[in-house]
């Protein structure tokens, strides 16, 4: 019987992603507006140069504003689909790992021909069932960190952003200070709750069973926004990156903190937000993240933590 690959489609975001690149062009219409201005500013009187830079720096604020609010939703999808991206990893090589094994046992002279040809063929239609998922997913991925990957003004005016909100409020001017509302705590969706196998499950049924599509939430800004992260030993020692829903590290440019080294991975580990928590996950690095010398999984941070990716030494600061 013929196989149905559309089903095995990975939905994407597509609203999102297309507000999000609609948000980002206008963003850079008034960057380069801005440069426009302060190229031609011999043009025009002092009074009137002052007073459209002044609009315009307003509205590389709200504009910048409404690229940080995407790409924050982004970023959400992303936490979402690089947990899809490590259990369909776990789960093909645990197939693969299977089919290996019954070759090897019918070199043994375990099974019958019949038998073996049958047992083979199933595992192997898994294994091409996960395949395809698992490329699904990455597609999506390079989709949303495309989306960002060149844009190093933005990062920097997030960070100069994060700082602002950080800063101490003033005291005794005579008007409220109010903060912002709490957001929403993000839990990821539970895509596994039926992964285990057996051989009266066919694997098109696993594969629908195993893999849901991501359901966004928000997230919650209990933690302090304050936290951060600091390069204290590496090429970069002394760089400080503050966390804002995710940060990313590995070599890949489009992640958070790019570290330039053979022995980290291009998506490497990624910190997130659960709860009140700030989480460090390996994201299946080759080489390992490790946390006071151990090699880790995932790891909720304290004050002071300190990681490893590669040759660079890292220190979360809360």
């Amino acid at each position: 019987m013929a196989e149905n690959t559309d089903t095995l489609e990975y939905p994407i975001n597509q609203e999102l992603l297309s507000e999000a690149t609609q948000v980002k062009e206008q963003w850079k219409v008034v960057k380069d507006r801005l440069q426009k201005i302060e190229d031609h500013r011999e043009r025009v009187s002092p009074p009137v140069y002052d007073r459209v830079m002044v609009d315009y720096r307003e509205r590389l604020k709200e504009a910048t504003a409404a690229v940080l609010e995407k790409k924050h939703a982004i970023d959400r999808e992303l936490v979402s689909l690089y947990e899809t991206q490590k259990k369909i990893a776990s789960q093909l090589e645990t197939h693969r790992h299977s089919l290996e094994e019954i070759k090897f046992r019918n070199i043994l002279g375990e099974f019958a021909e019949e038998e073996y040809q049958r047992k083979a063929k199933e595992e192997q239609e898994k294994i091409s069932k996960f395949e395809t998922v698992l490329a699904a997913v990455n597609t999506n991925i390079s989709r949303y960190e495309d989306l960002f990957r060149e844009e190093v003004d933005l990062f920097s005016m997030e960070e100069r952003m994060v700082e602002e909100e950080s800063a101490p409020r003033p005291k005794n001017t005579g008007f409220e200070v109010t903060t912002e509302e709490p957001m929403q705590e993000f839990e990821g969706p539970d895509y596994f709750t039926g992964s285990s196998t057996s051989e009266s499950t066919s694997p098109g049924d696993e594969i629908h069973e195993t893999f849901k599509p991501p359901r966004a939430k928000g997230t919650r800004g209990g933690a302090s926004h304050k936290a951060r992260i600091v390069i204290i030993s590496g090429d970069d020692a002394g760089a400080t990156y503050p966390i804002k829903d995710i940060v990313s590290f590995g070599r890949a440019e489009a992640n958070t903190v790019v570290l330039r080294d053979a022995k980290v991975s291009r998506q490497h580990a990624k910190i997130l937000q659960k709860g009140e928590d700030f989480v460090l996950v390996d994201l299946n690095s080759s080489n390992g993240t490790y946390v006071n010398g151990e090699r880790i999984e995932e790891h909720v941070l304290t004050n002071n933590d300190e990681f490893q990716i590669g040759d660079t030494t890292l220190q979360y600061q809360a």
